[in-house]
């Protein structure tokens, strides 16, 4: 079979909004580059609460302005959006002050550390009007909508088994294992919890067994999760063993499968029911790799302000808020306390 065509926005159809970042760390560098390189968007200030960051990022982007102070950003008349990059304990705080300064807001995954927090930003954001997103990339990827068009289509049937994995040595990563910096499962686990949680929903039931370090920060773990229609997804996770970063969700009509890795531009096939069944692949020719692919969450949410929406199409603020939840409930049942 012919797949779709992904219904990803032109970036050139969508109005260029000024932005403003808090948190200029190494998430917020690869988002920057790519956004200025292949986006209309616009960076016009850049904020950092530590001595001279703010600086040598305005100064490396070509940005026009930086402060030492969240305050002073989210004031500016000229920015339209504020995209949160900071620690993920302090996301709450941050998006909140952008919101009370009437700014729509892009805040990095996992969106809180709690879903009691996640909750007062979303309620305040409806309150003042404006549009808060979760910066989960993955599912703005091309591929991803080539995809949801075939889940949508009923190409595979009724979905009823996903699988996935993020494993990747990152005992050099400092801040993963700092406590208050989120773990593997919240910095690496949310991509599987949300690729599950896009496809199958809520789980009823989770099952989940792994390694707790004496700090709190969770190692690794495995995940089982069953949903009421007697579906089931499971994903690994692991911060000190590498693995290929796969992902594949099937019904029984057939398969989707996410090349590795599959959280970056790559492809996706589609294959029929039955062992050896031909694959039919739509693969990603666009030039846009590796974490040059956090542009099109940004296309799609500039594309969302222009139209007046107050959350995400693709991902809900009921979507963020199932896979807190259940981020939550992996952690209590690993016995881990990363925050």
């Amino acid at each position: 079979m012919a797949l779709p065509s992904p219904r990803v926005p032109d970036p050139t159809s969508v109005p260029p909004l000024r932005w403003g970042i808090l948190g200029p760390g190494a998430i917020a560098a690869s988002w920057a580059s790519t956004v200025l390189k292949n986006s209309t968007q616009r960076i016009v200030a850049v904020a950092s609460q530590t001595p001279g960051r703010a600086e040598e990022f305005a100064r490396r982007f070509d940005v026009a302005a930086w402060h030492t102070r969240y305050e002073d950003l989210v004031a500016r008349e000229d920015v339209d959006a504020v995209y949160v990059a900071n620690q993920p304990n302090d996301h709450a705080q941050a998006a909140l002050l952008a919101l009370e300064a009437g700014k729509h807001v892009l805040v990095e995954k996992p969106f809180t550390k709690d879903v009691a927090e996640a909750e007062r930003v979303f309620a305040r954001a409806h309150e003042v009007g404006r549009l808060v997103m979760e910066a989960m990339w993955t599912r703005y990827l091309p591929q991803t909508d080539v995809a949801r068009q075939l889940v949508e289509s009923g190409a595979i049937g009724e979905p009823y088994l996903a699988l996935s994995s993020f494993c990747e040595d990152n005992r050099s990563q400092e801040r993963m294992w700092r406590k208050g910096h989120g773990s593997p499962l919240w910095d690496m686990g949310i991509y599987p919890i949300a690729f599950s949680q896009m496809f199958l929903g809520e789980p009823v039931e989770v099952a989940s067994t792994g390694r707790v370090l004496d700090s709190g920060i969770d190692t690794d773990s495995t995940t089982t999760l069953t949903y009421a229609t007697g579906a089931r997804a499971v994903f690994a996770v692991s911060g000190i063993a590498s693995s290929p970063l796969e992902a594949a969700v099937s019904g029984p009509e057939g398969v989707i499968r996410f090349e590795a890795p599959f959280i970056f531009p790559t492809a996706v096939g589609f294959d029929g029911p039955g062992l050896g069944a031909p694959t039919e692949w739509w693969r990603d020719e666009s030039g846009i790799t590796r974490h040059e692919g956090l542009v099109y969450q940004v296309i799609a949410f500039a594309d969302y302000v222009s139209r007046g929406l107050l959350e995400s199409p693709w991902q809900s603020h009921e979507d963020s808020l199932a896979c807190l939840r259940l981020a939550t409930e992996i952690t209590r049942q690993l016995g881990a306390d990363p925050y």
